[in-house]
């Protein structure tokens, strides 16, 4: 009897497991382990040939979206757009919730005017974490068809289109968004979003004779140091990243989760 009721157990504890892992496979994309070149190289993690080497993980298909975000708060009071400490976050925060008639005209949109830490409340309460600017640079460097996105023609020009045109098309509903060579939606194209070390500090050594480190915000002398100077849709990411501070709300601005294989 006794050993009918640890295998009953076992039984229910595995049906569980496999149940939250199938939602992970259905919501999240694996990525495989593999490497990018970065649009500045810095850190001891840069190889010689300029590339980063990326462990394998899985990542939202789709941004944050008002809903998942609403479902959040329901839980966790702390973070309603009411309730909220200025501390960890501005007063714009969810401030486009207070201006709608019903709130299934976003449902489906990306959560935007969230904070760096209400952002990272959310992934860590699903057990999950925001990715990190390695990760998500890893992800995004792919286009529709091939793994390399700069391999496309198309993809850079497609790319500063949107840069260009951002604020007058708006945030779009996830059902509008492209994937790209992962399956992963709307990294391009639609908002920008939230990474766990954001505020990466970029060091560049500009003395020739070994006179130390510089650090470097998005000055122009952050060019002599880029991979790719005509890169610059992803100059335009790393200037924008390090003018935020995490307690911004901004009405462009979104995330998505990533969760350790392990």
């Amino acid at each position: 009897m006794f050993f009918q009721k640890i295998i009953i157990i076992f039984f229910i504890f595995f049906i569980v497991c496999f149940d939250s892992f199938a939602k992970d496979k259905t919501d999240m994309v694996l990525i495989p382990s593999g490497s990018y070149i970065p649009l500045f190289k810095y850190g001891d993690d840069v190889l010689d040939d300029e590339s980063i080497d990326v462990d394998s993980f899985y990542i939202d298909k789709y941004p944050v979206t008002n809903i998942d975000f609403y479902s959040f708060v329901k839980k966790k009071p702390e973070w309603d757009g009411n309730n909220f400490k200025l501390i960890f976050a501005d007063r714009n925060y969810l401030n486009h919730w207070k201006n709608i008639d019903s709130f299934d005209e976003i449902n489906n949109y990306p959560v935007v005017n969230v904070s760096w830490f209400a952002a990272n409340e959310y992934c860590l309460y699903l057990g999950s974490r925001l990715p990190t600017l390695d990760e998500w640079e890893y992800v995004a460097s792919s286009g529709k068809e091939f793994r390399v996105a700069k391999d496309d023609p198309s993809y850079l020009h497609n790319l500063l289109d949107w840069y260009i045109n951002s604020q007058s098309r708006g945030v779009i509903s996830i059902d509008k968004m492209t994937d790209n060579y992962w399956g992963v939606f709307g990294l391009h194209g639609v908002v920008w979003e939230w990474v766990s070390d954001f505020n990466s500090v970029i060091l560049l050594n500009t003395d020739a004779e070994g006179g130390g480190l510089e650090e470097v915000l998005y000055c122009g002398a952050t060019a002599t140091n880029a991979v790719d100077p005509a890169d610059y849709a992803a100059f335009m990411r790393f200037a924008f990243r390090n003018s935020l501070e995490a307690d911004y709300t901004i009405n462009t601005l979104g995330f998505r989760c990533v969760k350790n294989i392990k």
